[in-house]
């Protein structure tokens, strides 16, 4: 009740302003933290689930991108140690700023041993010839097993060399030559070399190469990754 200046009695008003305020806050408030149980039971209802008679089909698992790795290290060291361990037999076996002379070369799961010195140094061509004969023979055994049936010599899985970066480069170019004279011998058309024929031929790369002076364990992680590689 509130009285005018005049001092007459003024006829009694209610604010609804603030009330409105409120009533319009708690509606909210309810709306937005109440649970409309039936309605949610009919929409989990349509969703997929791994439970009972609706349960979809499990899904596929992404698989890896298909290659062939070919894969070139110092002969004698085996699957199962730490980089370190390798960093340190890798100095038992080489001196600082040589190139080692004996490689292991693997495609899946074939091997064999190359020398190094035969493929350099060597005056007898040959003995040069019947060892590179022997890789050919090795790396075209092993592509054998992973030929996919497909026609089109580009279809087929690519072919990615690994060498060690420790290693002279002969090691991964004999096994470069060895996939290509491969490729000729599986392609229905005459191969004779043309930068254009090699499109229509299985890609062959190297592995790009490492960066270095990151870690002093570094030439032990490579070993260890080209190891460890299927």
């Amino acid at each position: 009740m509130s009285h005018g200046d005049g001092g007459g009695a003024a006829e009694g008003k209610l604010d609804l302003v603030p009330l409105i305020d409120t009533i319009m806050l708690l509606l909210m408030f309810f709306i937005l933290t109440s649970k409309f149980s039936t309605e949610e039971k009919a929409i989990s209802s349509l969703l997929p689930t791994d439970k009972g008679q609706m349960s979809s089909a499990p899904s596929k698992p992404v698989e890896e991108p298909k290659q062939v790795n070919i894969c070139i290290y110092p002969a004698g060291m085996q699957k199962g140690y730490q980089p370190s361990e390798y960093r340190d037999a890798l100095a038992k076996i080489r001196q600082p700023g040589q190139n080692v002379d004996f490689a292991t070369l693997r495609v899946g799961a074939d091997q064999m041993e190359v020398d190094g010195r035969t493929l350099s140094r060597s005056q007898n061509a040959e003995e040069v010839s019947r060892h590179i004969n022997a890789i050919h023979g090795m790396i075209g055994a092993a592509l054998e097993k992973f030929e996919t049936g497909s026609g089109e010599r580009k279809d087929q899985y690519p072919v990615i060399i690994h060498c060690f970066s420790g290693m002279s480069w002969r090691f991964a170019l004999v096994a470069y030559d060895a996939v290509r004279y491969y490729e000729s011998t599986k392609a229905t058309f005459k191969f004779t070399g043309n930068p254009e024929e090699l499109a229509r031929m299985r890609e062959v790369t190297f592995a790009p190469p490492r960066i270095r002076n990151y870690s002093a364990n570094e030439l032990g992680n490579e070993l260890y990754e080209v190891i460890h590689m299927k």
